[in-house]
């Protein structure tokens, strides 16, 4: 930029007139005061008296202003006179550096006068100090509005071309504030400003230069402007300055002008026919760092419109990327990873990735210093693995696959975490892969992200995991780490909505299988299920049914607890023990905590078993119940191994805790259930007896009468029955709220109906056992009638094997009261 030429100067060049004048005052308000003189030449000597007494001390601005020298300067801006134009703006343009001035200044009387001084007759001073008046008050949208509405913009436009360097600087500043809004910018597209620009862009001045490409970026925002360069060849001609070094300081400023052009695809499309892109490429692989992260971010802009990642694959932009991700620059780097997740949308510049090496590439960056470069490779190599078995082989057969999963596990990045997480799953999509991904520990890698705090990465980790345990090693694997504990904290613990229902999720893939079931109903995922379930957990509740139902079909006293219904599939065994109805705020305890209790004066609890004497409790049943409130460790319902020892059953301590007491201390272990010999021989003699009966019908009519003979025979009345009498004395003799069924002969409704069901399962005939309320229970049952099945109530109490149709009248009655 040329050095500024003296004021004095200036006044000269621009007014021929002009003879030294000696009008100099000692006291401003003198000064002030011929500002209301009806003489032009006492008005602009005296604003140029005025002007030149601001330079002399920032104060003296103030001093002007608080006189009122700006409310009195105003109205000679419209003056006819030339010369008192250029001085009053000379004098408004230093004031207005006042921030208490602007106010007055951006008025729309005041914003009028100027624009109207940008006209071409107006001197170069007065060009210079108006539009450096607009620079000071443009930045405020009402201002921009009254410079487009009093056309401001055409007269801004015409300035471009202005010899005076001052003057283009201010106007090409004041246009980047006003192309900071869209009606600017659709304005200065219908004033022609593409071709003043790419004039100005010659500018001997690098200033010059980079004012003009800053504006050009603004605008060309404006797919009319696009168009407008486009018919100008104007990205022709900006292109060729990234081949002249000595306009280094500019390729970013050009990038930025052409990235944005590159949105528009006519424009990519003229790009590609002109060579245009292979110049960019050839530029992308030689610049500097800086000039390369700039190229990339153009690039990965443009790849996200409609079918430029087409054009750019046409003109082979895939090995232009590959070669800059050997860069040593970790800015650049992770730009170049970031662009290729984005070219991968894609499908010719997908199998193009996948096809020269770039998965090897990314794979190589994973375990970068940098976690930026981690990250975005990350998420590249989750995009590239989408639907691509090829790309998911080359990566889990790379030799950075552990520096991946190490990765996976040791990472703070919630970003790393999430993107690899997804790797891992679009791979255990293709079931072939799986167990070899499982013996690259990732399962003990996912697990251990579990616990991390971030949203986003609990959802893919869950969702990895539940792809993965369909695999039998994975499960394996799982069951080794605390990862299904981490599942049940995450469902007690997780706010995020899509958190729970993957969570939710993935633990109803996971209880598929027994053993699992197990390990998460001793980190309490009974209980947490139903709590969702209960409170109706909008988007996940639904979840937490599937989940919950499956759960419970691995604990058939837990699901009779919690639902009062097993259906006739389910089959009960050795082990199962009905606690009576679920209450509000109730655990599911243990059979264990259960025998621990001292007796009360509670509803029993009823044991089916048909284990020797002494029977050795399996090692689900000696769980111990909750402390806390949460759901306690249940048993499986199944049968237990065989071949397992005995142990005598340990008396109950004389100091075993009270009832009062388990809400803060669980039981010490004092004793097993005791042995049914009663239960076993009623097995024995149902399965000679009523088993081999040839129709199903005799078998429930007859197993219906044996199970009220072993229960003190048909009752009327239950109030007149004594049966309470008899189950305190049993609990009693043996010490025990846990009663064997056998050990019950006199009983009613729901000790009949278990009973029913119990030796029901061991002959094969199919019974359902429903809890009713005050201690009903029932057992449903169903036969084929006519090629129809028909549905019955068993009768075991006033007419033992008398079968009521379901829903008819009498099944009713035998249901209530």
């Amino acid at each position: 930029m040329p050095p500024k030429k003296k004021e004095e100067d200036k006044k000269k060049d621009d007014d021929p007139k002009h003879t030294e004048v000696n009008f100099k005052s000692k006291e401003p308000q003198t000064l002030y005061h011929l500002l209301f003189s009806k003489e032009e030449h006492v008005l602009w000597r005296a604003c140029d008296s005025l002007y030149n007494y601001t330079l002399v001390a920032e104060g003296n601005r103030a001093e002007l202003f608080e006189m009122g020298v700006l409310q009195a300067t105003i109205p000679h801006l419209s003056s006819p006179d030339a010369a008192t134009r250029r001085s009053s703006v000379m004098l408004l343009n230093s004031l207005t550096q006042l921030e208490e001035a602007r106010s007055a200044v951006r008025s729309r009387e005041v914003v009028a006068a100027l624009v109207n001084l940008l006209r071409p007759e107006e001197t170069v001073m007065s060009h210079e100090h108006t539009t450096k008046c607009l620079l000071t008050i443009a930045d405020q949208f009402q201002t921009k509005a009254d410079i487009l509405e009093e056309g401001g913009i055409e007269s801004l436009v015409s300035l471009i071309s202005n010899p005076d360097p001052l003057v283009l600087q201010n106007t090409l500043l004041v246009l980047e504030l006003l192309s900071q809004d869209y009606e600017c910018r659709i304005a200065l597209n219908q004033a022609n400003v593409v071709a003043p620009l790419l004039e100005a862009v010659k500018s001997e001045y690098p200033a010059i230069q980079g004012l003009v490409l800053k504006v050009l970026y603004l605008v060309c925002q404006e797919e009319c402007v696009r168009v407008a360069m486009g018919e100008a060849n104007g990205l022709e001609s900006l292109l060729a300055f990234l081949k002249d070094e000595e306009m280094k300081d500019l390729h970013k400023d050009v990038i930025n002008v052409v990235g944005v052009c590159m949105l528009d695809q006519n424009q990519l499309d003229a790009m590609k026919d002109s060579g245009s892109i292979l110049a960019m490429a050839s530029y992308l692989t030689t610049a500097e760092p800086v000039g390369q992260l700039n190229a990339l971010r153009a690039i990965g802009a443009c790849c996200q419109v409609g079918d430029n990642a087409k054009i750019l694959h046409d003109s082979e932009i895939e090995t232009t990327i590959l070669s800059v991700l050997g860069s040593e620059s970790s800015e650049v780097l992770a730009q170049a990873c970031y662009t290729v997740s984005v070219l991968v949308n894609n499908p010719l510049c997908k199998e193009t990735l996948a096809k020269i090496g770039v998965i090897q590439a990314l794979m190589g960056l994973i375990g970068n210093d940098d976690e930026k470069v981690q990250e975005m490779s990350a998420l590249s190599l989750a995009n590239l693995s989408l639907g691509n078995r090829m790309v998911c082989l080359d990566i889990l057969h790379d030799e950075h696959m552990p520096t991946m999963v190490e990765a996976l596990e040791n990472s703070q990045n919630p970003r790393v975490l999430t993107y690899l997480s997804h790797v891992i799953f679009n791979i255990v999509k293709f079931e072939p892969l799986r167990e070899e991904l499982v013996g690259y520990n990732v399962v003990q890698s996912l697990a251990a992200s579990l616990t991390h705090r971030d949203a986003d990465v609990c959802i893919s980790v869950c969702k990895a995991l539940a792809a993965l345990v369909a695999d039998e090693s994975a499960r394996e694997a799982l069951l080794k780490t605390n990862g299904l504990g981490s599942l049940v904290t995450l469902l007690k613990e997780a706010t995020n909505k899509e958190v729970l229902r993957k969570a939710a999720w993935t633990v109803g893939i996971c209880v598929a299988d027994e053993g699992m079931a197990r390990e998460l109903n001793k980190n309490g995922a009974l209980r947490t299920l139903m709590d969702f379930v209960n409170n109706n957990t909008q988007g996940v509740s639904n979840l937490a049914v599937i989940a919950l139902e499956k759960l419970l079909q691995y604990d058939l006293a837990a699901k009779y607890w919690h639902l009062g219904n097993l259906s006739q599939t389910d089959v009960l065994r050795d082990g199962f023990y009905d606690t009576g109805a679920h209450k509000p705020g109730e655990d599911f305890r243990s059979l264990k905590y259960l025998l621990d209790k001292s007796v009360d004066n509670k509803r029993p609890v009823l044991f089916i078993s048909t284990l020797g004497a002494d029977p050795e409790v399996p090692a689900d049943l000696k769980s111990e119940a909750s402390t806390t409130g949460s759901t306690t460790n249940i048993k499986t319902g199944r049968t237990t191994a065989k071949g397992k020892k005995t142990h005598k059953v340990e008396e109950k301590k004389e100091d075993a805790p009270s009832e009062a007491d388990t809400g803060t201390k669980e039981p010490k272990e004092t004793g097993n259930p005791k042995f049914d010999s009663s239960f076993k021989e009623y097995v024995e003699e149902v399965v000679s007896t009523i088993g081999p009966l040839p129709t199903q019908l005799e078998q429930i009519k007859s197993l219906a009468v044996f199970v009220s003979n072993q229960m003190g025979g048909p009752v009327q009345s239950v109030s007149t029955f004594n049966h309470d009498l008899h189950i305190a004395q049993l609990k009693s003799d043996i010490k025990s709220n846990v009663i064997p069924i056998g050990f019950v002969k006199r009983g009613i409704f729901y000790h009949r109906a278990l009973l029913f069901k119990a030796l029901a399962d061991r002959i094969g005939v199919s019974a359902s056992l429903v809890r009713g309320e005050y201690n009903r229970a029932w057992n449903d049952v169903t036969l084929m009638e006519q090629g129809k099945a028909v549905h019955y109530l068993v009768n075991l109490m006033d007419s033992p094997g008398t079968l009521m149709e379901v829903g008819g009248y009498a099944a009713g009655v035998y249901k209530k009261l």
